[in-house]
């Protein structure tokens, strides 16, 4: 069935975009009035502009966080939109920083089976190294405890 010049087709319905003129960040107590980000994306990059202590601040360890029913929460990358439609004009939107994990983090981890093995290889190099030098002065402790004072036991 084709359309005629007559019939009016209705346009797509754009997509909700009452989001809220501004919001209010807060971080480490102090308030700022930010327009009221699209995305979480750019929330960060609002909020590191309105605290340039965040500046240094890896942007996977910003948070926001808003007060629910009864509790606080924090607002996920992927329910930004969902959540900040919803809010009332200059909201408040705690931003907070992740912690990290451990204080390790930045090393590389290496996988347990890994160094298991390395250490394993050094013992059986070790081992080896013992028995194919002749074994003068004593048992290993008294070597040992000869290393140690500086002597030359025998």
């Amino acid at each position: 069935m084709s359309a005629t010049s007559s019939s009016i087709i209705p346009a797509p319905s754009p997509a909700k975009v009452d989001f809220p003129e501004a919001l209010t960040y807060r971080f480490n107590d102090n308030s700022a009035w930010v327009p009221a980000a699209k995305t979480h994306d750019e929330a960060i990059d609002l909020a590191k502009h309105a605290y340039p202590e965040l500046r240094g601040i890896r942007r996977d360890r910003i948070t926001f966080h808003t007060t629910g029913k009864s509790s606080i929460a924090c607002i996920t990358p992927a329910a930004w939109q969902l959540v900040v439609r919803r809010l009332p004009p200059y909201h408040v939107v705690d931003v907070r920083i992740r912690e990290l994990p451990d204080g390790d983090s930045d090393l590389p981890e290496y996988p347990y089976l890994v160094t298991n093995v390395v250490t394993r290889e050094k013992e059986e190099r070790h081992l080896q190294k013992e028995e194919s030098s002749p074994q003068t002065g004593g048992n290993r402790l008294s070597r040992m405890i000869s290393f140690v004072r500086g002597g030359t036991d025998s």
